[in-house]
């Protein structure tokens, strides 16, 4: 099954081929002899294309080199038994930190909703 990511790529892919023609059809219009309002039309057109081409050129080698990156896995890091041990401690620490506090009456407003009153 393709993850979300694999799924965009195809997306982007199949939106590249999708617009290669049509850019290519305004390019074809920019060489004839248009009339100059025409061409005007024709080379906005073209600046659009150009620009949505570009960012979806962009956001498919960002996937890519996501994928590469082995996404969506982000393996466990393998430490020395000594740097391990030193996390450790600090995670206990923390705990034992986070235990001289409580959460206070402030956490929640108590508010509830009333009938609605006529206008």
């Amino acid at each position: 099954m393709a993850t979300p990511v694999e799924d965009a790529l195809a997306e982007i892919i199949a939106e590249l081929a999708e617009v290669a023609p049509q850019l290519e059809g305004l390019r074809d219009f920019e060489r004839l002899n248009l009339q100059q309002e025409t061409l005007i039309e024709v080379r906005a057109s073209i600046h659009a294309y150009e620009r949505r081409v570009g960012l979806l050129e962009d956001a498919k080698a960002a996937l890519e080199r996501l994928l590469e990156d082995g996404h969506p896995v982000i393996p466990v890091r393998e430490v020395a038994p000594e740097v391990f041990a030193d996390l450790a401690d600090n995670r206990n620490t923390i705990q034992a930190a986070l235990g001289t506090f409580s959460a206070g009456a402030a956490t929640t407003l108590g508010l509830s909703i009333g009938l609605p009153e006529p206008k």
